[in-house]
């Protein structure tokens, strides 16, 4: 049960959230590697989606899963992508009024929310978001609830697997710790992967899977990596520090990435985990 207090605290998270994804939305995913991407190729490849289905792209961002999805399903197909901030809505659908696309749209929505009626679509996307909700449980029900009885549900996480990954969520840690930063704009269950299984199958799914890969990704250098955790998630802790500390800090992250540079770059080790399930109800 989702208590007013509750309900406050978790609109307080998505405004932080949605504050957040409004200022990187015209550079989201468009500095270094496109993980993005890729991770949204394969993951409309394992959902295994039909000639003419019915998607909804959840927390859709600048389209990655939606082109992906709109693909697969042609031009007899629909596909509708949400997103919580008003900028990814924009941009994406500016960028779907550039490639003529008649059967894609986006809309600015609340997934634990939806306005769409039961049994609306045959297959569900959630890519790089699922550790963003704040009521988890609330959010999986509606998930269920507007796909048809045996449409498919398809989640995709990452967890960086390289050496300075560690080190850079430690030091972050560490000023944390020491100036009272703030680390995330939000988030709740689902950031523990290891019990999604759990919480999917609570809310109405069988048949869960998790299939996973190690990806390869190569910035030009470190400074591009920098730039890049401005695009996304990693921004919120950055902006909050005061502009000395975040030189100071700035300066470490460099010097040690700058450690990490091979011949054609900086590689990052990504193991991506896509959860695949039905709905049963």
């Amino acid at each position: 049960m989702i208590t007013v207090d509750n309900r406050q605290q978790g609109n307080q998270q998505k405004e932080r959230i949605a504050g957040l994804y409004q200022r990187v939305a015209a550079r989201y995913g468009q500095i270094g590697p496109d993980l993005f991407s890729y991770v949204g190729e394969h993951l409309v490849e394992r959902i295994g989606l039909s000639e003419g289905a019915r998607v909804l792209d959840v927390a859709a961002g600048r389209g990655a899963n939606l082109f992906a999805a709109a693909r697969k399903v042609g031009p007899r197909g629909e596909v509708i992508g949400i997103d919580l901030a008003a900028g990814m809505v924009q941009e994406t659908t500016a960028e779907i009024a550039r490639r003529q696309l008649r059967n894609v749209r986006m809309f600015q929505m609340d997934a634990e929310a939806l306005a769409f009626p039961d049994a609306s679509f045959d297959a569900l996307l959630c890519g790089f978001a699922i550790f963003l909700f704040p009521h988890l449980e609330r959010t999986l029900v509606e998930f269920s609830r507007v796909l048809r009885p045996g449409g498919r549900l398809g989640i995709s996480v990452a967890r960086d697997l390289s050496p300075f990954a560690r080190w850079y969520g430690e030091h972050i840690t560490s000023y944390h710790q020491r100036y009272a930063i703030p680390l995330a704009a939000g988030g709740g269950k689902g950031r523990e992967y290891a019990e999604l299984p759990h919480y999917l199958s609570e809310a109405g799914f069988a048949d869960v899977q998790l299939l996973q890969e190690q990806a390869d990704f190569v910035y030009a250098n470190a400074q591009e990596w920098w730039d890049s955790r401005w695009t996304h998630g990693p921004r919120f802790a950055l902006e909050h520090m005061e502009p000395k500390i975040l030189t100071r800090f700035k300066a470490e992250v460099l010097a040690r990435l700058a450690q990490e540079e091979q011949q054609d770059g900086l590689h990052e080790s990504m193991l991506v985990s896509y959860f695949l399930a039905t709905n049963a109800k």
